[in-house]
């Protein structure tokens, strides 16, 4: 196996002794590590390294990259409308989930934003109101034919796009509207769901689904290395045709729609891989990729299993599978800033998102818990506990400081401010 990165350290600060001839300094640190320097690596690596580090620090000459910098320091430490309150009180939904709970959205569509759709592994899909926190269940088990990974409700209907574990994607339906009207008043009201659009299966399971921020196309990707575009085929209709399909050389990790003057983006990682690629959306073809090293080399250290892009479409951020959370600027190789603190365990995907003005961070951690990060200061604020087993999901109100999150302990939290 690989040796770990803390220990090539020290094996390389051995290596710098010994060329140094600080024999009894290096001897002490071996004594004290277990680790004996070997000639593996080139000579002069540390004193290298340092140079091209040093470089990498020094001031840049171009007055438009200095600009740029400002303007994005200036924007993230004073950011508009201030600083947030962090959501940090906890409390639970009526959803009577029976098994792990895999995915949970905020509705985005016109009058029903205090909805949350919440999916377990059985298929079951409960609706809970946030305000109320009593919830129905339009989706039972069997609904489906395989388990569900992956939702995502459409801006302008209460369309929920779902992908399952056997490469299927559907639109449903889920008559949340007339669920409404029907004005019951025991929690576990029942409404009929339909799905409205089936698709040709993916090859392997479907691990991610997405709506356009205007309703008018979803994105789908899945580990048989494909993306998929599907676009509305008549408006207001609830159909949708493929518009095209993205093959990359792995398999795919996720994919976000940009925002802003970005919303025709789609952002796309895959395993093994240290490049964001992009998706042209209106020329239908592949566009930049951008690589996520800072020194701009093509070595891997590290997946990127979430993406998240800012409500003003500027930044994104990316959950890694190495104890790290990194913000980029948008169409750039970028690092604005880097967040530690939330720790990726083997087999745990992270989830991350921003509040509604990027002044904080979000992500979850491998203890069971979201830990807050500061995005001005790059702090870590809190951690929020309660969940009991691994937190799976994690979304954002469009505009209320409210989290939801759901968990293999087959819950689903709301985390709000206390001043609410």
């Amino acid at each position: 196996s690989r040796t770990s990165d803390v220990e090539e350290a020290v094996l390389r600060v051995l290596q710098f002794l010994q060329e140094q001839g600080y024999e009894s300094a290096k001897t002490a640190l071996e004594k004290e590590t277990g680790l004996k320097c070997g000639e593996e690596h080139k000579s002069g690596y540390l004193l290298s390294a340092l140079s091209v580090y040093e470089e990498f620090l020094a001031p840049k000459d171009d007055a438009k990259e200095t600009k740029l910098e400002r303007e994005i320091e200036d924007h993230l430490t004073n950011p508009k409308g201030g600083v947030l309150e962090v959501p940090s009180q906890a409390r639970d939904s009526e959803a009577k989930h029976t098994s792990n709970v895999i995915d949970v959205r905020f509705s985005r569509a016109r009058g029903f934003e205090n909805y949350v759709a919440s999916a377990d592994v059985q298929g079951n899909i409960i609706l809970t109101d946030t305000d109320t926190l009593k919830a129905c269940t339009p989706v039972e088990r069997g609904f489906f034919k395989a388990p569900i990974l992956t939702i995502d409700f459409n801006a302008n209907s209460n369309h929920l796009a779902v992908g399952c574990m056997d490469g299927s994607h559907h639109v449903v339906d889920l008559k949340l509207g007339d669920l409404l009207s029907e004005e019951k008043k025991d929690s576990e009201s029942k409404s009929k769901a339909e799905i409205v659009k089936s698709f040709e299966k993916h090859g392997k399971y479907v691990n991610r689904i997405r709506w356009s921020a205007d309703g008018k196309m979803l994105a789908t990707c899945s580990y048989d290395n494909e993306v998929r575009v599907y676009k509305e085929k008549n408006a207001g209709k609830g159909d949708w045709e493929l518009a095209n399909r993205f093959q990359f050389r792995r398999g795919v990790e996720c994919v976000e729609w940009g925002k802003g003057q970005n919303s025709a983006l789609i952002y796309v990682t895959i395993q093994q891989d240290n490049y964001i690629h992009t998706i042209d959306t209106k020329a239908m073809k592949k566009g930049e990729r951008y690589n996520m090293n800072s020194f701009g080399d093509d070595h891997v250290s590290f997946t990127v299993l979430d993406l998240n892009c800012s409500p003003d479409g500027k930044y994104l951020l990316a959950g890694t599978d190495k104890d790290r959370t990194i913000m980029f600027a948008c169409n750039s190789e970028k690092q604005v800033r880097n967040f530690y603190g939330a720790d990726s365990g083997k087999y745990f995907n992270p989830k991350v998102v921003f509040d509604q003005n990027e002044s904080h961070a979000f992500a979850t951690s491998y203890d069971n818990t979201i830990v807050v990060w500061d995005v001005g200061s790059q702090r870590q604020v809190t951690k929020l506990s309660g969940h009991k087993k691994m937190i799976r999901s994690l979304h954002i109100h469009a505009n209320k400081p409210i989290l939801v999150s759901g968990s293999y302990d087959k819950s689903v939290k709301f985390w709000s401010c206390s001043s609410s």
